[in-house]
């Protein structure tokens, strides 16, 4: 992982992504809740800053399905290091995070079964939520 500047701005987008993080948001998302908090960063260097932060390891980017905005979501303290499955709803677009020892078994068969070492921190699941009406 790259180590970026930890610059004011660096900071100011963390503190959003932080503060937001339930959800998770564009470039656009980003942008329009630090102008909400008064923090006056633009769009271009939103980006290149997210993008930083997802090097370092400190943010996570979700790419979308076909005619959706990438969005990125806050790693820390709701996401702990041992939770690293995410669950992204094609219907509305909502990420949760999830421990499951089914995955981990899953994770371990592959490593021992199949000499594939699966990477957890970029693990997604694309289905439907049970609020959009997915099996519950």
């Amino acid at each position: 992982m790259k180590q970026a500047y930890n610059t004011k701005q660096m900071g100011a987008i963390i503190e959003c992504l932080e503060a937001h993080k339930s959800e998770s948001l564009t470039v656009d998302g980003v942008c329009a809740a630090l102008d909400k908090a008064g923090e006056k960063i633009g769009r271009s260097t939103v980006y290149r800053r997210l993008e930083a932060l997802v090097d370092e390891g400190k943010i996570s980017r979700f790419a979308p399905e076909e005619g959706k905005s990438v969005t990125y979501r806050f790693i820390g303290s709701g996401c702990g290091d041992d939770c690293h499955f995410h669950l992204v709803c094609t219907e509305c677009g909502e990420v949760a995070h999830t421990h499951c020892h089914e995955m981990e078994s899953l994770l371990s068969h592959m490593a021992s079964e199949h000499g594939f070492k699966i990477n957890e921190r970029k693990t997604v699941l694309y289905g439907v939520c049970a609020k959009c009406g997915g099996a519950v």
